[in-house]
């Protein structure tokens, strides 16, 4: 074998092995003929073709943009969003709020 497996090379990038897996099928590993992952020429391939955004944020830095936080007020607005779009702004629909259930139903 002419390079790393893909335990190896997970443990060498600090990926898990899924993400080398994933990363292997997006064609951002280099792969010898035999199979085996050229472990030089993929991490710079991997850092060519990785957004350094979508990585800090990852990591948990550079929360401005997004974060874990606006996960919840996100999806509240998409569904109020939904909700507008499926009733329109003349609905003569009524919502009331169902404390047992901690959702609204319709009146």
């Amino acid at each position: 074998m002419k390079g790393m497996s893909e335990r190896e090379y997970a443990a060498h990038s600090g990926l898990s092995r899924g993400g080398v897996q994933k990363a292997r099928k997006n064609g951002r590993l280099v792969v010898y003929d035999d199979g085996s992952i050229n472990a030089s020429a993929s991490d710079l391939r991997r850092a060519e073709m990785t957004d350094p955004d979508q990585q800090r944020r990852s990591l948990g830095g550079d929360t401005l943009a997004s974060g874990p936080g606006e996960t919840t007020s996100y999806i509240k607005a998409r569904t109020a969003l939904t909700v507008y779009a499926a009733h329109g702004p003349d609905s003569n629909r009524r919502w009331r709020k169902n404390p047992e259930a901690g959702q609204q139903d319709s009146a």
